[in-house]
């Protein structure tokens, strides 16, 4: 817990969360620059500095701090046991749109996170990616995968959906300008072309 961060007032913790969040989910921890932080969120360097000790430690703080938002996000949606993993998957997606309110990079970043794998931070972040990893997975376990034939079916079913949903976000992302609605179009596109299929 960083005490003094949270000194500060909400409306400037957000400013820095937010640039954080935005330059790690667009770069990576490793090619991720403060300088460019400190341009997005229009804070001063030093005040990083006064508030987190490194940037391993400002990466850690970010991580915990967004994974913790997510989950809270997802365990405020209630599911049906026995919904359509389709379905489900999509009502995840939709969870995650409306974090954009609060915390714009917040998806592309949880993405980014998941497969961070440099080793000055693996260890910090462990616990709470792998948190939010469970909770993910219990959420998705009350989906009815009936309609798959085999179990090799279900694991890659789930590769090809967290795949294309990867780069359908990604994409939106890197648009001009970036569209909940038009996201989640192309999500439900691809979930229903996915259906079909199987």
């Amino acid at each position: 817990m960083n005490e003094k961060f949270y000194s500060l007032k909400k409306e400037k913790q957000d400013r820095m969360i937010n640039g954080a969040m935005q330059i790690f989910a667009q770069y990576g921890y490793r090619h991720s620059s403060t300088d460019e932080m400190v341009r997005v969120s229009g804070v001063s360097k030093g005040l990083w500095f006064h508030y987190f000790e490194n940037k391993p430690g400002l990466y850690s703080f970010i991580t915990s701090y967004g994974l913790k938002y997510a989950m809270l996000e997802l365990s405020m949606r209630s599911v049906r046991q026995g919904t359509d993993y389709f379905e489900l998957r999509y009502e995840v997606e939709e969870c995650k749109m409306r974090m954009l309110d609060k915390y714009p990079y917040l998806p592309l970043f949880l993405g980014s996170v998941m497969r961070e794998e440099d080793e000055d931070v693996e260890e910090l972040i462990r616990e709470p990616r792998q948190k939010y990893a469970e909770q993910l997975s219990s959420l998705m376990m009350q989906a009815d995968y009936g309609a798959l034939r085999a179990k090799e079916d279900y694991l890659l079913l789930i590769d090809m959906v967290d795949y294309t949903i990867e780069a359908l976000l990604t994409d939106a992302y890197r648009s001009r300008s970036f569209s909940p609605e038009r996201y989640l179009m192309e999500v439900r596109k691809h979930l229903d072309a996915m259906k079909k299929l199987l």
